[in-house]
C-alpha cells in the first residue's frame, strides 16, 4: 500500500507563519522567507501519528508531497517529528510559481506508471478538496478531513 501525505494543514500545523494573499492562498513569497526558528515551531496534527505509524509499517510506502521549498530546516522539522524516514519526499523546486494542484499531479503522476505502482492500494492524504479530486483521477482514495480520525 502507498500513503501519500500533504504537510501543512494535513500532518504539521504551520497556521502560525501562514500569511494569505487575496482569494485565501498562502502567500509563496513571504512563506519562502521564513526562518529556521519559525519553522522549528511548526507543529504536528493528529495525523502524522498515522503517517509515523505507516512509515514504521514494512509493508507500507510512505510519500511525502508538499507544495513546501524544503529547506534544511524543514528537514529537521520533519526528524523533530519523526517523519523524515518517507520513503519519498517530493517537494517544489525554488522558482517554481505552478498552482499547487498542477504542481502535485506533475509531482506525482509520472511515478505512478512504475510497474511495482500499478496494481498497489493508493490513499492520498490532503487537507484541500481540489488537489483531493485531482489525485483521484489517479486513482487514489482520498478520504476527506473529517474521515481522518479513522486513521488515528
Amino acid at each position: 500500500m502507498l500513503a501519500v501525505f500533504d504537510l501543512d494543514s494535513t500532518t504539521i500545523d504551520s497556521s502560525h507563519r501562514q500569511l494569505t494573499s487575496t482569494g485565501g492562498t498562502v502567500n509563496l513569497e513571504n512563506w519562502r522567507t521564513h526562518t529556521r526558528e519559525q519553522i522549528l515551531k511548526d507543529k504536528e496534527l493528529p495525523l502524522a501519528s498515522y503517517m509515523r505509524d505507516c512509515i514504521s509499517n514494512s509493508r507500507m510506502r510512505v510519500w511525502i508531497c508538499t507544495s513546501r521549498t524544503l529547506k534544511n530546516a524543514d528537514y529537521e522539522m520533519l526528524e523533530k517529528h519523526g517523519l523524515d524516514k518517507a520513503d519519498v519526499i517530493l517537494s517544489r523546486k525554488e522558482g517554481d510559481s505552478r498552482n499547487d494542484v498542477e504542481f502535485k499531479m506533475a509531482k506525482i503522476k509520472p511515478l505512478l506508471n512504475l510497474p511495482h505502482m500499478r496494481e498497489m492500494r493508493k490513499t492520498f492524504f490532503d487537507d484541500r478538496r481540489d488537489i483531493r479530486e485531482s489525485m483521484e483521477t489517479l486513482g487514489f482514495i482520498c478520504p476527506p478531513p473529517h474521515s481522518w480520525y479513522w486513521y488515528l
